[in-house]
């Protein structure tokens, strides 16, 4: 059962962010093999999607409390601007850096995701 939190509050705040959240691309690799013929692997698919969100640095609190690495960052995505689910393996690019998704999490009105990346 979808929480009735879910829809219509992702939608408000979604519209109410999203002039003021920054490009965001979420990148998908799927298909990759390894090649015993050449001991490589060869090249998977990626699928690529556009979002709105937030890069930011993870609060001194995670920090000190070892909840997050040193060097960890915060992406915070507007779930109405994501067509898929994140998972820890994506990447994720903004301002012309790249991160590895390390852990995704979500509100309870699925709104905006939060991921831990390095």
């Amino acid at each position: 059962m979808a929480s009735p939190l879910q829809g219509g509050i992702a939608k408000t705040i979604g519209k109410a962010l999203a002039g003021v959240m920054l490009p965001i691309t979420l990148n998908r690799v799927s298909g990759g093999q390894y090649d015993p013929g050449t001991g490589g692997v060869t090249p998977g698919v990626t699928k690529t999607f556009k979002a709105k969100g937030l890069v930011e640095d993870w609060g001194a609190y995670y920090l000190a409390n070892q909840l997050v690495a040193a060097g960890d960052r915060r992406v915070s995505i507007m779930a109405t601007t994501l067509k898929t689910t994140p998972a820890p393996g994506d990447t994720v690019t903004s301002d012309g850096q790249t991160w590895n998704v390390i852990a995704v999490q979500s509100d309870p009105a699925k709104a905006v995701w939060v991921l831990q990346v390095r």
